[in-house]
């Protein structure tokens, strides 16, 4: 992967505060601990592809992977730069 975005550090901790894990609505929308994330599809996407999520259930689910449990978001916000959302 290149260099991750701050969107993608924002998704990958706005999954780890919601116990990690989450499902994809019928609209493709991540749904984790009751909330909606504010990502879209392709963030997780790229998590995956990073390695740091990993997909099951024929792609459904989501959870956040090993090596996504040891990236330092220390100085990520959620929501810090959810660019995909406001491009539209």
């Amino acid at each position: 992967m290149t260099k991750a975005t701050e969107a993608v550090l924002s998704a990958l901790l706005w999954l780890k505060n919601r116990g990690g894990d989450g499902v994809f609505d019928k609209n493709q929308v991540l749904n984790a601990a009751g909330e909606r994330a504010p990502y879209m599809r392709s963030t997780w996407t790229k998590l995956c592809r990073a390695g740091w999520a990993e997909q099951y259930l024929n792609g459904r689910r989501i959870r956040i992977a090993q090596a996504g449990q040891h990236v330092d978001l220390r100085n990520i916000r959620e929501n810090d730069a959810c660019d995909e959302w406001e491009e539209a």
